[in-house]
Formats: structure tokens, sequence, C-alpha cells
């Protein structure tokens, strides 16, 4: 606040009016020039021209701002904004909507344009509103003589009439700009979409935080890897890289990451000297990789009626699918031509081990490409997009 400015509040009588300017920005400026920002004043002391004030015209409009007093137990004040229905005003013959629609306005929300004829009240939820104060007599000061500004994020719509609109408005550092929750607070379950900001996709298509591409998914700096999972959290590997693979013996004692097989079921081996430990008696020692091969037309594709876990797996085009009915292959019912006979095998599960196999998968090998292998040890330096909040969950 000025020098000024103080000393006029000092007096016992103020000789010049005391004007209140308010600027909302409307969504996201798209040009970086400050063209989201509607300006107005609250109209009192019989001003209810519009005002023209550190270089901007202010529209005059019937405003009441309550709540803006500071208390001393701690609470964040909330204060309340009650305004005319700006939303009626913005598709008729008002001078906002002469503001929006002059060639100066861009603005978007939730990407896409903010115009008048489309424009709801829901569009401000999120909005940015600065209250400006000063004496009338300050209107054509340069530099500006003003009282402190007072920022406020519009939090939520409290009441909506035919006339009037009233918003409840939260402090920037109450809210960080942020509606509270901008997501809902899940525990176990991740609520992005799954490689739905992958970098194949153009900026303005990517959605969420998981950029987990559908090939060539792991970069060391000098070589890419590519690595499926599905849906149970099952390594899908390309059955030509395993190499020979015997079946389990119990006799036989197996490396960190050895392969075998039992009931055609492949496994993977999670412990070193692993011996004597059936596949089959759970998680502890072993974990089950799925194989694929490479689609080809000609080729019978099978299905296994009591573990559809066991279908026929394959690889066209860089995405991995299930067969989930039995048949020999044709180009019309190649994946993705024949919707009927697949479904996409690397699908995530969702957890927080979903995300951890992806993410903080190593090589057991040095093979590239599809012919990665992973590790069942994992590097827990590497940072997961993880779209839950597993500090939420209950401790029992």
């Amino acid at each position: 606040m000025s020098q000024d400015l103080a000393v006029d509040i000092a007096k016992q009588e103020i000789s010049s009016g005391y004007l209140e300017f308010f600027e909302l920005e409307i969504g996201t400026d798209t040009t970086g020039n400050g063209n989201n920002v509607l300006f107005f004043h609250d109209g009192k002391n019989e001003n209810t021209a519009d005002i023209t004030y550190d270089g901007n015209t202010y529209i005059a409009l019937p405003i009441l701002l309550t709540g803006v007093e500071i208390t001393g137990d701690g609470a964040i004040a909330r204060p309340t904004i009650t305004i005319a229905n700006v939303e009626s005003m913005l598709k008729t013959g008002s001078k906002f909507k002469t503001q929006m629609e002059d060639g100066t306005w861009n603005s978007e929300v939730d990407k896409e344009p903010v115009v008048a004829s489309t424009f709801k009240l829901d569009d401000l939820v999120g909005s940015r509103l600065t209250r400006r104060r000063t004496l009338e007599k300050y209107l054509s000061s340069d530099p500006t003589v003003e009282f402190p500004k007072d920022v406020y994020i519009i939090d939520r719509i409290q009441q909506k009439t035919n006339l009037l609109v009233t918003f409840e408005l939260a402090a920037p550092f109450d809210l960080a700009g942020f509606r509270v929750p901008s997501r809902t607070v899940v525990g176990k379950y991740c609520g992005w979409q799954y490689q739905g900001a992958r970098s194949e996709l153009i900026a303005s298509d990517r959605i969420g935080a998981c950029i987990w591409k559908r090939s060539a998914q792991i970069d060391d700096g000098t070589s890419t890897y590519t690595l499926f999972v599905n849906e149970h959290d099952e390594p899908i590997l390309q059955l030509s890289a395993l190499g020979t693979v015997n079946a389990w013996s119990n006799s036989t004692s197996y490396a960190l990451d050895a392969f075998v097989t039992k009931n055609n079921i492949y496994y993977q081996s999670k412990a070193a000297s692993n011996q004597g430990n059936d596949p089959e008696a759970g998680e502890v020692f072993w974990r089950i990789v799925r194989v694929y091969t490479t689609w080809s037309s000609g080729q019978s594709y099978t299905i296994n009626a009591t573990d559809p876990k066991q279908n026929s797996i394959v690889l066209r085009d860089s995405v991995v699918w299930r067969a989930i009915v039995a048949h020999t292959s044709t180009n019309d019912n190649a994946p993705e031509a024949g919707a009927s006979f697949w479904v996409r095998a690397d699908v995530c599960g969702k957890l927080l081990q979903s995300c951890k196999l992806r993410y903080q998968a190593i090589g057991a090998t040095t093979a590239t490409g599809n012919n990665f292998i992973p590790s069942t040890e994992l590097s827990t330096k590497a940072v997961l997009p993880f779209g839950a909040f597993p500090g939420t969950r209950k401790f029992r």
C-alpha cells in the first residue's frame, strides 16, 4: 500500500470515493497475453458507468462480496461473492458478450474454447478472482496507487437463481488453485487411463500420467526394451527369447530368473538355489509368465476353457493379443480386424504392483527389443506414476 493511501485512511474523513475492481480469469489463456480476463466493478457510489483504471476498462455490475474479514482463530476465510447471473448476461447483447467475441478473447476450459454462446457457470469453478481497491482520485495515477490486491479462487457455486449467482471463494494458499479433491481419492486402484499419456500420442490427446508406451517402453540411454504385462501382473514374454525351457524337476536346483514349465505353464524362479519348491504351490519361489508368438495367417490358435489365461497370445503391430475363440487365422480374423476373435493381452491390473512391474523392471539378460527378459527383482529407484493414494488405506 502506498504512502498516499496510508495517509488518506488515517484521516477521519476521506474526500474521495472508494472503488472496488474485480478481474476474473476464466479458463486458460491460449495466447499468453492475458486475453482470458473479464474486468468489472461493483457500481457503488452511484458510479454505474464503465471505469478505466490501470489501462483496463471495468464494466459496472451488481456485486456483493462478504466474509473477507480476518480472524485470529487460525481459520482461513471463505468469502462469498454474489453477482448478477453472468451466464444469462453472456448469452445476451451485453458488453461482456462483446468482450468475449471481439476477436481478443482466447480462453479454454478443459481444452474446449470458452465462448459466450456455450458459456456455463461451471466454467468459472477453479478460476482466479482478483479484487483491487483504490480511491477515485487515484484513478489516473501513474504508477497506480491502490490497496494490496486480494486474490481468491472460485471453489464452488453456492447458490444460483435466474437473477443472481453466489460463489464460495478460497484463498490461493488454501487450495493452491485446485479443487479439493481435484480427482477422486482411491487408495488401492490407479485411476489413470492405461498408456493415456504415452509419447506416441499428440500432446492434446494425452490423458493422465501413465506414459507407458506400446513398445520400446524401457530406455537405458543406449538400448530400448519391450515389456508386456497382463492384468494379473504376469509378464508376457516372447517364446523364442526364452530358449530351451525344460519341465520342472524336484531334484534340480534352479538359479534366480531361470525358467521351467509344468502342465504347459511357464514359471520364472524368484530365488537362487531354488530346489524342491513346486511352482504350483504358490508365488513365494516362482512367478507365472505367459508367452507369445508373432501372429501369422494360416495358424491355429487355441483357447483353454478352464483357464482363459492359457489361451494363445500373439504379437501384431507392437500389440499383444489373447485369443477368445479357437480358430485358424486369416486376414479377416486378425487382431484389430477380427474383434470377436481377440482381446488385448497387455492390460494394466491397476494395482501398485502393476506399476512396479513395468516402470521398475530390470533385465535378467542383456537382450534388447522384444527379446527382453525381465528379472523377478525390481529397481526401487524408478519413480512410479501411480494414480491411487495408498496412504489413504486403513491399516488393519
